[in-house]
C-alpha cells in the first residue's frame, strides 16, 4: 500500500442489536462528575420497544467504513468468530471496499456483538457489550510489523492490553507513522500518567468531554473546575499535536497548542446517537489527509460526517460519500 490517502484502522468488529424505549427515568447526577446522568427502570419491569433494528458496528470497523465512504484506502486489523454472525460482519465490510486481509478468524471465540438501548430527547444511548474474538486479537511485534501505511487510527484494544499498546506506538515510532488514536475504557483507566509515553508520539488524541474530565480529576483532583479550554490545555501538556473533545450535542473542539478550534453541531435532531464518535474521529482525520492538515476544514467535515450518521439507524449507516462532500462543499 503506498500513498498518503491510506490508512490502517485498529479495533473491533460488532452487531449492534438497537433497542429503543421511553420507559425509562432519567437521573440527574451532579454530585459525581464522572457519573452526571443515569438511567433508571423499574425493578422487575417488562421494558417493551416498538422499534429494534440489529446493524454492524464495532469501533473499528464504523471508522474502516467511514474512511472508505470518504474516498480513502483503508485496511482494517480486528478479530472475528468463525460463526455466522462474523461471516456477515466480514462481507459487510468487503462490500464497503474495506481492505480485510489482516482480519483475523477466532474459531474458539464467538464474535463481538453489542445491546444498545438509545433514551432521552437526543436517543442517548448506553451500550451492553457482549466480548468475543476481539480480546484475543494478535497484536504481536509480527503483526504491526505488516502496517506500512502513513497513517494508524487506534480504537479500544481488547484484554491484556498494554503490551500491545507497546508494539503499535514501536511501529508508529519506528516508521514515522501518523497515529489517530481514539482509547477506549480500559485505556483510559490507566490515566494521564501512564499514557504519557504513548500520547507523545499521537498526532490526533480524540476524547470525549467526559472521558477528557476522568482523565484530568485523577491528576487535579475532584475540585477540578469542568472548564473546557482549561481541559485541552491540560490534556494537551503531554504531548500530542491536536487534542480533540467532542461534547455530545454541542460540537466539538481541538485544540493545537496555540488555538482552541471550536464547531458547532448542527440543530438538527437524530434518530440515534451510536456510532457518532468513529463518524467524528474517522472524518476529522480524513479531513487532515484530504485538506494538507487544515483543522478547521478537518472539524467541519467531522461534525458533518457525525451529524449524518445520527440521522440514521446503525452506526454505518448514515455516513458521507464522496459525492456528498461535493454536493455539501466539503
Amino acid at each position: 500500500m503506498l500513498g498518503n490517502n491510506i490508512i490502517t484502522t485498529i479495533g473491533s468488529s460488532t452487531t449492534d442489536t438497537m433497542f429503543y424505549t421511553d420507559q425509562m427515568i432519567l437521573v440527574d447526577n451532579k454530585k459525581d462528575l464522572l457519573q452526571q446522568k443515569l438511567i433508571g427502570f423499574e425493578y422487575g419491569a417488562k421494558i417493551s420497544s416498538q422499534n429494534v433494528t440489529t446493524t454492524f458496528g464495532g469501533g473499528g470497523a464504523n471508522a474502516a467504513v467511514n474512511f472508505a465512504s470518504l474516498g480513502l484506502k483503508v485496511q482494517l486489523i480486528s478479530s472475528l468468530g468463525t460463526d455466522a454472525i462474523g461471516q456477515a460482519v466480514l462481507d459487510n465490510l468487503k462490500e464497503k471496499k474495506v481492505d480485510t486481509h489482516l482480519i483475523q478468524r477466532n474459531s474458539k471465540k464467538i464474535t463481538d456483538n453489542s445491546f444498545i438501548v438509545n433514551v432521552g430527547s437526543f436517543n442517548e444511548h448506553v451500550i451492553f457489550s457482549c466480548r468475543g474474538a476481539y480480546e484475543d486479537i494478535d497484536l504481536s511485534p509480527t503483526t504491526v510489523r505488516k502496517i506500512k501505511t502513513p497513517w494508524i487510527y487506534l480504537t479500544r484494544l481488547s484484554a491484556n492490553f498494554f503490551p500491545k499498546l507497546a508494539n503499535i506506538f514501536e511501529q508508529v515510532r519506528h516508521r514515522k507513522i501518523k497515529i489517530a488514536w481514539n482509547p477506549g475504557a480500559d485505556q483510559l483507566r490507566l490515566g494521564l500518567t501512564r499514557l504519557h509515553r504513548f500520547m507523545q508520539d499521537t498526532y490526533v488524541f480524540d476524547v470525549n468531554r467526559d472521558e477528557a474530565l476522568e482523565l484530568v480529576i485523577k491528576i487535579k483532583g475532584k475540585d477540578f473546575k469542568n472548564n473546557i479550554n482549561v481541559l485541552l490545555k491540560e490534556l494537551h501538556k503531554f504531548g500530542q499535536k491536536l487534542t480533540v473533545i467532542t461534547d455530545g450535542p454541542k460540537g466539538a473542539y481541538v485544540y493545537d497548542g496555540k488555538k482552541v478550534y471550536f464547531h458547532p453541531a448542527l440543530k438538527r435532531k437524530g434518530l440515534n446517537t451510536t456510532g457518532a464518535g468513529d463518524a467524528f474521529g474517522s472524518a476529522f482525520v480524513t479531513g487532515l489527509i484530504r485538506y494538507n492538515g487544515d483543522v478547521e476544514k478537518a472539524l467541519r467535515l467531522g461534525i458533518w460526517n457525525s451529524n449524518s450518521v445520527i440521522m440514521k439507524v446503525g452506526a454505518q449507516v448514515g455516513i458521507l460519500t464522496v459525492a456528498d462532500l461535493k454536493k455539501h462543499n466539503l
